[in-house]
């Protein structure tokens, strides 16, 4: 049987004390991610730098003179860093590849759904010289599953098409 712990006033007050500094902590930590990130609206593209391509579908980049890290909305590819899956390092390589001869790279922010992940990344739509990079990918057959939480996702139908067309192509991750 659990040990019933008794809370004295002096206790009471310090466990109120440390609940109302971590709410004002994660009140601060959101109004500084809105602060650095005001500028950008849902629906519109914004020109960003490639500071570091991470994998097949996570990069830094300079967002409004900001180091940001990003995660490619709807599309997950396969692990090139961790657990190594197969066609990981392809992907990564495409993706890599993509950015560092991009002549321009935007981000666009979906109109519907979080604006960031359960890990603070910045989620976006990612364009290499006008084209959708996460259509790209999936019409290499990089592309593993589609994270789809309900929302009205802007490109969805893009990228399922690509896919599709590489399934019909043995392409990628259906090259079996």
């Amino acid at each position: 049987m659990a040990k019933k712990i008794k809370l004295t006033k002096r206790k009471k007050r310090y466990l109120a004390k440390s609940w109302l500094g971590l709410l004002v902590l994660a009140i601060i930590a959101g109004y500084n991610f809105y602060q650095d990130h005001k500028t950008i609206k849902p629906g519109e593209r914004f020109e960003v730098t490639l500071n570091e391509c991470i994998d097949g579908d996570t990069a830094w980049f300079d967002v409004d003179g900001k180091n940001t890290k990003v995660r490619f909305l709807y599309i997950d590819t396969p692990e090139s860093t961790n657990q190594i899956e197969a066609y990981g390092k392809e992907a990564s390589e495409y993706t890599k590849n993509e950015l560092t001869t991009a002549k321009t790279i935007e981000l666009e922010l979906n109109n519907d759904g979080d604006q960031t992940d359960k890990y603070n990344r910045l989620l976006a739509w990612v364009f290499v010289d006008g084209e959708l990079l996460q259509e790209k990918l999936a019409r290499e057959g990089l592309v593993e599953k589609f994270y789809d939480y309900g929302y009205d996702y802007t490109y969805k139908q893009k990228i399922i098409a690509a896919d599709n067309q590489a399934k019909e192509e043995h392409l990628g991750i259906y090259n079996k």
